[in-house]
């Protein structure tokens, strides 16, 4: 038996659990405020009360000995309210507009006021929220005075403290529920956008099967998909290298007939054909069997590796030239990016006579540049050069080798190395090939 959750699997159902906390919140918060709102009365009810006050607190004064009065005046004071009696007047009344006012209010408020000698002094704050500080004094029938001092607070400030405190609840709350819900969501989606790119790299990440029961079922898909095209990757790799076996032995059995014929030019254009079908079949294996490339990255030279190109090119007397650092060490396969400067490097001396090859460092980054003084690529086709099996019209009017996969080879090498192919007309003619990796 399974044991019973309080959080929801589903992700609506926590979506819309989670937003109705935030509304229970913002009710609690509201009623929270009502409540302490009741405490701020408006400015009449006040003033009512305030005139109350002064008429129990006369009466009860009235009842005592004139030598207590002031004890007695003390004893019914509250934190609101603060009563004092004394034989002569303490307070001067200003006969202001505002005074005048509450004179009247109070004297509305209670009727037994009417006649009596009152005086009123009010004094109002200059920052918000305004409160008017209050003193009335008195005149007791035996000449003495009675003073009530209190505040008048400003009612429209409790309002909109109420109405704003509430809109502050609800928006905390509505922010919180969606900080909750984009938490829940961000994380597991994060971690889905991470493998995504690994397994683009070419790695096999496993994601965790965690989270609401929609995510889970997503990463159970994701993972499921790795281990099919792991199974797809791992027959092709099969298939390739049976596929490799297979034709390389009719080849080498070609090569060894071709040795039998007299026919000088017959041995040679078969041996020429020869070569031709097992360089299309290398670079065929090569751009097929790319991602699955064993070889671990490690730190290499590559200006090692530039120079050994440049001297394979050279020794077999083929124009080729080197210029640039000594040293320049990168994280990569090196076997891989030999092929890639490699496959550069014969094209240049195949389109264009001969290859300058240089190397120079721009902040971080490792550029390999091979110059030719070919005819160049037109600018229209500079991207579709780099098509699989993409060959220009030009190129196939000199029914020339290959299968127009050399450069998508090196581009394949380059994004698994984490870097870029960048192809350029040189204004003097020729083209100009940019391997561009990250330095150490």
């Amino acid at each position: 038996m399974k044991p019973w959750r309080l959080w929801p699997q589903r992700l609506v159902s926590q979506v819309t659990l989670v937003l109705m906390l935030a509304v229970a919140l913002e009710f609690i918060g509201s009623s929270i405020l009502f409540e302490n709102s009741r405490l701020y009365p408006n400015r009449d009810n006040q003033v009512r009360r305030a005139a109350e006050q002064l008429v129990t607190a006369e009466m009860i004064l009235e009842a005592a000995p004139a030598h207590e009065r002031a004890a007695q005046a003390a004893v019914i004071s509250n934190r609101a309210t603060e009563l004092s009696w004394s034989a002569l007047p303490s307070l001067v009344d200003p006969e202001r507009l505002a005074e005048r006012d509450l004179k009247t209010r109070f004297r509305d408020a209670e009727p037994s006021l009417r006649g009596r000698d009152l005086r009123l002094q009010a004094e109002t704050d200059r920052a918000l929220p305004r409160d008017t500080h209050l003193k009335a004094a008195l005149r007791l029938r035996d000449g003495s005075w009675l003073t009530l001092k209190t505040k008048i607070r400003a009612a429209p400030w409790a309002v909109l403290l109420s109405s704003v405190g509430s809109a502050f609840i609800l928006g905390l709350g509505v922010i919180a529920a969606a900080a909750l819900v984009l938490r829940n969501l961000s994380r597991p989606l994060r971690a889905l956008a991470e493998a995504a790119d690994k397994v683009g790299k070419g790695a096999h990440v496993r994601i965790a099967e965690s989270g609401a029961r929609d995510l889970k079922l997503l990463a159970e898909a994701f993972n499921a998909m790795q281990d099919r095209i792991a199974s797809l990757l791992r027959a092709r790799t099969e298939a390739l290298a049976a596929v490799g076996h297979d034709l390389r032995t009719p080849l080498a059995r070609l090569r060894l007939r071709a040795g039998f014929v007299k026919d000088t030019d017959a041995r040679e254009a078969l041996e020429a054909d020869v070569d031709e079908m097992t360089a299309m079949l290398d670079s065929l294996l090569a751009y097929l069997g790319g991602q699955e490339d064993p070889e671990p990255r490690r730190r290499t030279d590559l200006a090692a590796i530039a120079m050994t190109v440049v001297d394979d090119a050279a020794d077999a007397e083929r124009s080729a030239t080197y210029a640039g650092l000594d040293h320049l060490p990168v994280q990569a396969r090196p076997v891989s990016l030999k092929r890639a400067i490699s496959n550069v490097v014969e094209n240049a001396l195949h389109y264009g006579g001969a290859a300058a090859l240089s190397l120079t460092r721009e902040g971080d980054t490792a550029v390999v540049a091979v110059e030719d003084n070919g005819p160049g690529i037109p600018e229209a086709d500079l991207a579709e050069v780099l098509l699989p099996f993409h060959r220009l019209d030009s190129a196939r009017a000199r029914n020339t080798a290959g299968l127009g996969l050399g450069l998508t080879i090196v581009q394949q090498i380059l994004r698994r190395e984490g870097g870029v192919l960048v192809l350029k007309n040189r204004p003097e003619g020729g083209l100009r090939v940019e391997l561009r990796l990250p330095a150490l």
